[in-house]
């Protein structure tokens, strides 16, 4: 008997728990909010950021919208991209997103010079809604770039930037997505520039990745997934490879890594006969 009631009691404060949370994210207030919010969107379905077109009518979370709003989306990787990026860069993205930044990296550079990765098949459509908004075609491939080819289990979340190999969340929902090895496609498509969002997919990423040709990279750091030490040894990754950080627009979260050319790999000029 007293088995079945603790088992009862943890039921009830955890149903409690619930019904707060519940409580505080509908107050009467916050509905309103988030109906105003939702309501612009639709009457409003494009917003303008750094320059880029995005689409907003329908099927982004609350929280992204709520980004949009406050011009406050991808705002660290837009500084470190609009700093680094120079005509004559080739760009390699994994993680698409909503095709933000591979719209703003075509309009500087030209299309024909990035290539973008996304694994959930859902964002398809919207990223390439976007690419048409901002008259520019990216490469885009739905894969997840890693160690080998075939397939793996991807977890989407409702907020799609916290979708991952890692299940972050019971509810996230598992699918199968086709992979591709990153090693052959950074030698097939030899870039300068790696952007990387891929929400705690940089743990894996060390193992198995090579920077051949790689002089700037730009990533964002999930520490509240991965923890502080694999942060860490990511950092030191880059920094074992020549990387070294630009403290001048990177945060503790954001980083832009940059290495000199190899000296070896510059063919000598012919002296002048």
């Amino acid at each position: 008997m007293s088995g079945a009631l603790q088992t009862l009691k943890q039921f009830y404060w955890s149903q409690r728990d619930h019904f707060a949370n519940w409580r505080r994210r509908n107050r009467p207030g916050e509905l309103r909010r988030m109906l105003a919010l939702r309501t612009h969107a639709w009457r409003h379905p494009i917003v303008e950021l750094e320059g880029v077109k995005l689409y907003r009518g329908s099927g982004l979370s609350m929280a992204v919208l709520e980004a949009f709003e406050s011009q406050a989306y991808e705002t660290p990787e837009s500084r470190i991209v609009r700093h680094a990026l120079q005509p004559g860069d080739s760009v390699l993205e994994l993680g698409s997103g909503l095709g933000f930044l591979a719209s703003m990296c075509a309009r500087q550079i030209g299309s024909e010079n990035v290539h973008t990765f996304e694994a959930n098949p859902a964002l398809e459509p919207v990223i390439r809604r976007n690419f048409r908004l901002n008259q520019v075609a990216p490469h885009l491939v739905i894969a997840l770039l890693g160690d080998d080819e075939g397939s793996i289990t991807f977890y989407v979340m409702k907020n799609f930037w916290s979708s991952s190999t890692i299940k972050r969340h019971p509810k996230a929902r598992p699918i199968l997505v086709p992979m591709r090895r990153f090693n052959d496609e950074l030698a097939r498509l030899r870039p300068s520039f790696l952007i990387i969002d891929i929400e705690g997919g940089e743990r894996d990423f060390i193992r198995y990745a090579r920077l051949d040709g790689i002089r700037k990279i730009c990533i964002e750091l999930h520490p509240h997934v991965i923890g502080q030490e694999s942060v860490a040894a990511v950092e030191a990754f880059f920094i074992s490879h020549g990387f070294h950080e630009d403290l001048a627009v990177s945060d503790p979260e954001h980083k832009l890594y940059l290495r000199q050319p190899d000296p070896s790999a510059i063919a000598p000029a012919h002296p002048a006969r």
